[in-house]
């Protein structure tokens, strides 16, 4: 499926002391997140975002939900792979959407 402003995706993940979900990036191709959610049972949980293995983006979930859609899509590095680590103790998820650009 291909709509206007690229190519859609989403990823999502589950672990119990961090959950990870992945795009991989693809050389000539741009990754943009427009939507981030999760959840986790701990009370000093924290999601962060990665380009490539650097962070471009950290907050605070606490125990419960998060949730956080972009009016401005976060941009990850092209050719990166972008990552999206949230923490627990026992269960936590990690949900995360967007769309790819090719820059040829």
């Amino acid at each position: 499926m291909k709509n206007n402003f690229g190519t859609p995706f989403s990823a999502t993940a589950t672990g119990t002391t961090s959950a990870v979900a992945t795009i991989t990036g693809v050389a000539a191709q741009t990754i943009y997140l427009t939507d981030v959610s999760g959840s986790s049972d701990l009370a000093g949980s924290t999601i962060t975002i990665a380009s490539g293995g650097t962070t471009i983006w950290k907050d605070i979930v606490g125990a419960g939900s998060y949730k956080m859609n972009y009016i401005t899509p976060i941009k990850v590095a092209t050719g990166a792979s972008a990552t999206i680590t949230l923490t627990g103790t026992s269960v936590c998820y990690a949900n995360v959407s967007g769309f790819v650009l090719n820059n040829s």
